[in-house]
This record gives C-alpha cells, sequence and structure tokens, in this order.
C-alpha cells in the first residue's frame, strides 16, 4: 500500500484540486504535533519524505543508530481532490497509517451493497444506532469507529479575516463534502443538502466533532449505542 501511495502521490498535480477535470471526491488532513516514522531502507524513507512533502507538510530526514527517521507535520488543515470514492479511500487509509487526522464525508448510501442494512434516511436517521447488530456489512468493525452525520440544507455564510484560516476552513468543508462559495476575499458560503457523515475513532472525538458542526450551523446526529 505504502509503495502503491507513494508512486501514485507524484501524479499528485493530476488528481488534487488543482488538476482533474472529473474529480469529486475530497479528502482533509492534518498532523498537529511531529510525526516520527522509523526506517530501516533509506530508499523506503526518501519515498515517504517525497510524499509527505507533496502533501504540503514540514518534512526532514533524522539519520541515525543505522537507521532513518522522516518526521513531518501540517499544522493546518489541508485537502485533496481526488477521482473516486474507492481511491480515496486508500488515500485515507494511508493518512492514517501515517499519523495523519482526516475528514473525509460519506453519503448516507455510499458503498452501495457493501454497506447494506446501514442507511441514514432524510428524517432524523430514524433506526440508525451504533449497536454491534447494526453494523453488518460496514467497513469497520463495531468499536473501531464512530460516525458523526449532519447536513446543512439552506446556505450559509462564513467569514473569516486570516486568509490562512479561512483557507482551512474550506479544506475543512471540502473533506465534509460541502458545496462551497466564495463571496470575497474573507468570506465562503456552505451547505451540505443530503446527509452525509464522517468516521471517527473514538467517542471524545464524534463529540468534538459534533459540537464544532453545530456550533457552525450544521444538523448533526451521533448515536451513542
Amino acid at each position: 500500500m505504502l509503495r502503491y501511495i507513494t508512486c501514485s502521490i507524484f501524479c499528485l498535480s493530476i488528481m488534487s484540486g488543482t488538476g482533474a477535470a472529473n474529480a469529486g471526491e475530497f479528502i482533509a488532513y492534518r498532523l498537529s504535533g511531529w510525526k516520527e516514522k522509523h526506517f530501516e531502507e533509506p530508499g523506503k524513507a526518501n519515498e515517504h519524505l517525497a510524499a509527505v512533502k507533496k502533501l504540503g507538510c514540514e518534512a526532514k530526514i533524522d539519520n541515525h543508530d543505522g537507521h532513518t527517521d522522516v518526521v513531518y507535520r501540517s499544522t493546518r488543515w489541508k485537502s485533496m481532490e481526488v477521482a473516486s470514492d474507492k481511491l480515496a479511500h486508500q488515500w485515507e487509509n494511508w493518512m492514517k497509517k501515517s499519523g495523519f487526522e482526516t475528514l473525509h464525508g460519506h453519503s448516507a448510501n455510499h458503498g452501495g451493497d457493501e454497506h447494506a442494512g446501514h442507511e441514514h434516511g432524510e428524517k432524523g436517521h430514524e433506526g440508525h444506532n451504533h449497536a454491534e447488530h447494526d453494523h453488518a456489512g460496514h467497513d469497520h468493525a463495531p468499536g473501531q469507529a464512530e460516525e458523526v452525520a449532519y447536513r446543512l440544507i439552506e446556505w450559509k455564510s462564513m467569514r473569516n479575516e486570516d486568509p490562512g484560516e479561512l483557507a482551512e476552513l474550506v479544506a475543512m468543508m471540502n473533506g465534509l463534502g460541502c458545496e462551497i462559495r466564495t463571496e470575497s476575499r474573507s468570506s465562503i458560503s456552505i451547505r451540505c443538502r443530503q446527509w452525509k457523515h464522517v468516521e471517527v475513532p473514538s467517542h471524545k472525538e464524534a463529540d468534538a466533532w459534533q459540537a464544532w458542526l453545530k456550533s457552525s450551523g450544521f444538523e448533526v446526529t451521533h448515536d451513542h449505542s
């Protein structure tokens, strides 16, 4: 997986938001603290270094005691666009294994038959909970992920005078799968008319995202079953 993704990353200008005309799946990512990843082979370390630099990370090589560490971080949210949901999952899995926090908004019926029995509905997600028996066919094992579902039917204006913070907000909204309209240098409008959900690794993170989404104007559901 690492070799495949590392090779693919050099096509980032084609697959990312600066490229592919047919793309439409976004992943937002950040790594707020320094991450050290250990490699025995210098070639693999250099591949990983090139990969995280392509993602916009601060990164360096640290050689010591006969092995190599790649040290990197990306403190602000960024986003990239890829051509399919399958590719987005490949990237997201690689990013998580590499220490990144990620956001990738899924539609209610993403995955088709693979996610049979997992449906959010349009009226408050009736019948949806996180009990073990409700995860049949879902792509994560019970207890491995929490889901936070959200939507924002009407356009909502969001403003930030700091260009860096506004760019970070845009990256997050891309990752959540929202529509975005640029209104000015310091404001955007967003909406997300259909229910979507993100997967996070714990109740604590789910609660934090639920609170943030609500404060940003979204309808939000998260069942603690």
